[in-house]
């Protein structure tokens, strides 16, 4: 059971793997193209190089594990900062929170979800603290929009709500796959007492009389074939 699992999930995570890798990608070079805007580029460079680094460097120096799963969501989340702070707090940026959200459901891992949750959800509350509390320095939201704190528990509410239908969509991935899996162990082991069962009774067809063969209660075919090898005897 455990290695039809492993071998399922194997597949899943190299797949989720090549999707992530593509995304993160497109990530970095998407923060050199809005450096363009406001001269962010010690940022695009830094940050996002180590982001990307730190994603390439998890899978290499832990293969067949899941670390790589949470690198890569701690990742996608500090992207989100990224972004956000290079657009001087575009809201339009504030959507990579989701697209990361929803790339990590792809592991069939709820809590994959996690970093990211994390990340955000201590980026939002910083950096919207320090911004209203007058630092220049810092960017949450575009400063012709105001935004209140109503306003802003909404928005939380919103991106926890986000964050709590992935994580169950990644939980019932999980379990409909494993569900798959022993379907499938299933089929295989009614398809191992069948090929038991005709090579017993190909045996007897031909006259010779094998040995014994073990049989489960529930395998009636195997029962018959057994009375059949005792009245040939």
């Amino acid at each position: 059971m455990a290695d039809y699992n492993n071998r399922f999930f194997k597949e899943i995570y190299a797949k989720s793997d090549k999707l992530i890798d593509i995304f993160l990608i497109c990530y970095f070079l998407f923060g050199l193209i809005l450096a363009t805007w406001y001269g962010t580029w010690l940022v695009a460079l830094v940050v996002g190089g180590i982001n990307t680094i730190a994603y390439f460097s998890a899978k290499k120096l832990f293969p067949d594990t899941r670390v790589n799963q949470y690198v890569a969501s701690a990742v996608v989340g500090i992207y989100t900062a990224q972004f956000i702070y290079q657009m001087h707090g575009l809201f339009e940026m504030h959507f990579f929170a989701f697209i990361g959200a929803t790339l990590m459901i792809t592991y069939q891992n709820w809590k994959a979800l996690l970093p990211v949750s994390l990340v955000v959800a201590v980026h939002h509350g910083l950096f919207a603290y320090l911004e209203y509390a007058g630092n220049k320095q810092v960017y949450f939201t575009t400063e012709a929009y105001d935004m209140d704190l109503l306003a802003f528990s909404f928005h939380i509410f919103l991106a926890v709500v986000i964050f709590v239908i992935c994580s169950l969509w990644s939980y019932e991935l999980e379990k409909r796959t494993k569900l798959n899996t022993q379907n499938l162990i299933a089929v295989e082991e009614l398809n191992n007492k069948m090929m038991m069962n005709i090579e017993f009774a190909s045996a007897l067809a031909l006259g010779t009389i094998p040995q014994k063969m073990e049989v489960e209660n529930d395998d009636i075919l195997g029962e018959m074939l057994l009375k059949i090898q005792g009245r040939l005897k």
